[in-house]
């Protein structure tokens, strides 16, 4: 059994337009979690002012298949309304 992919999406999103953002983060995860292959997410939001990426969210997925699924299905979903994600995918590279 392979282990779960790691999402990790940076975002900048522009000063004033935090809630806007925290609200379609939480729609669009709602959509996500009903998709096959779904684990968990959870959003970090920047405890600097000004940083430059205020919110990383960190999700697993059981494969990168399930994950393109749900992408292509919800694609309009997907596109924030405000500031730009950077999405990559990783894997545990080492553990302790």
């Amino acid at each position: 059994m392979s282990s779960p992919v790691v999402l990790i999406n940076v975002f900048e999103v522009p000063v004033g337009a935090e809630e806007e953002f925290l609200a379609w983060w939480q729609r669009s995860s709602e959509v996500l979690k009903q998709e096959p292959g779904f684990i968990d997410a959870k959003l970090h939001r920047s405890l600097k002012v000004g940083a430059r990426f205020q919110f990383i969210n960190v999700a697993h997925w059981e494969t990168e298949e399930a994950l393109d699924v749900a992408r292509t299905r919800h694609k309009a979903a997907l596109q924030a309304p405000v500031g730009k994600g950077t999405p990559s995918l990783y894997e545990v590279a080492l553990q302790f």
